[in-house]
């Protein structure tokens, strides 16, 4: 295969305003040899229109549409029509840098590797100009290739063999997601289990220097919160504990939660910290909002089995509050406003900056 067909997938929903410059950093990319699957996911905006322009103007570029069922049903539509040796998925509103399918296919070739992992930064756009908020960059020659899943459960450590468990970044071996049916689970965080499937069965992952994928980061707006108005949502908080809980039935389905329990349960630590709530409510939100800061808690207590003092190795910023954690527990077993207040003084007064 010296010029293999690359499949590019992006899901689309309701993001008219950013898909020009998403389509553009496809088309125009210097690997040729590419098909451009986009899946409109019911928008009600001009996507659709946007997209059926562009398809026009160049033949690569195929248009499927469904009714909405979220990021990873319009990136399984188009996995199951892809014809691409290898696969990259890039969203609607996001972009690549113009080398990415072209490095990435290199490399895959080289080492002859089932994925190809690459960095991002993540951007945002006040006042038309872009600020990059951080950015993750692989170092080549650091990634421990004998084992994928230590690799994997390394994600927010000082690890330099970590691997960011996104679905961004990555270019898979077609027959690998074909061979092992691997697919996207859940609707929402489906990222994590899609690429735990990928890395546990892939027999090389690769990884390229630089932040060729851009994440564009939209400003929170009303429709995004809860119905209640709080930061938070008991569904958005809910299907976080589902998609943790699934990564680890995975690997209790395959005999070897043993050997990476302690790396599952610092992963899900600080996940819970990222995506359980705790960020939103004690950082971001100061402790200020009670709604959110109940919907936190009583979630905390229902999944507390899980919450456990692992923590060696992470990042200082979540090592330091898995502990704290654990304390706010024990607290909310005599009121749910005592634990409040306690992790609400610590973010004041001890908590790392």
């Amino acid at each position: 295969m010296k010029n293999p067909l690359v499949s590019i997938i992006v899901p689309v929903y309701n993001v008219e305003p950013w898909l020009p410059a998403c389509i553009d950093s496809l088309v125009n990319q210097s690997w040729l040899h590419a098909e451009i699957i986009f899946v409109n996911d019911g928008s009600t905006d001009g996507s659709l229109a946007v997209l059926q322009a562009s398809a026009q103007r160049d033949q690569r570029i195929r248009v499927l549409t469904q009714e909405n069922a979220g990021a990873g049903a319009a990136r399984n539509h188009g996995l199951d029509t892809a014809s691409g040796e290898y696969v990259i998925f890039v969203d609607g509103d996001d972009r690549i840098a113009l080398n990415t399918v072209e490095d990435c296919i290199k490399q895959a070739l080289d080492v002859d590797a089932d994925i190809v992992c690459f960095g991002f930064r993540k951007v945002r756009k006040p006042d038309n100009d872009l600020e990059t908020i951080s950015s993750f960059e692989y170092e080549p020659g650091s990634f421990a290739a004998d084992d994928h899943l230590d690799s994997f459960f390394a994600e927010n450590s000082h690890r330099k063999e970590k691997l960011n468990t996104a679905t961004m970044g990555k270019l898979y071996r077609r027959s690998l997601l074909e061979q092992h049916r691997i697919r996207f689970r859940l609707a929402v965080f489906e990222d994590t289990p899609f690429f735990l499937e990928a890395a546990y069965h892939a027999k090389k992952i690769a990884r390229i220097s630089g932040a060729l994928y851009e994440y564009f980061i939209r400003e929170k707006s009303v429709a995004a919160r809860s119905t209640t108005g709080a930061l938070i949502s008991a569904e958005k908080i809910s299907k976080f504990y589902t998609a943790d809980a699934w990564v680890k039935d995975f690997l209790i389905r395959e005999n070897i939660f043993g050997q990476y329990r302690a790396g599952y349960y610092r992963f899900h630590n600080a996940r819970v910290l990222l995506y359980g709530g705790y960020f939103e409510v004690y950082v971001d939100g100061k402790g200020a909002d009670d709604d959110a800061a109940r919907l936190f808690l009583e979630h905390l207590r229902m999944h507390r089995k899980d919450v456990t003092f692992h923590r060696k190795g992470l990042y200082r910023a979540y090592r330091k509050r898995v502990f704290m954690l654990k304390v706010g527990l024990w607290l909310s077993d005599i009121s749910l406003r005592l634990a409040h207040r306690f992790f609400v003084r610590y973010e004041r007064t001890l908590a790392p900056k």
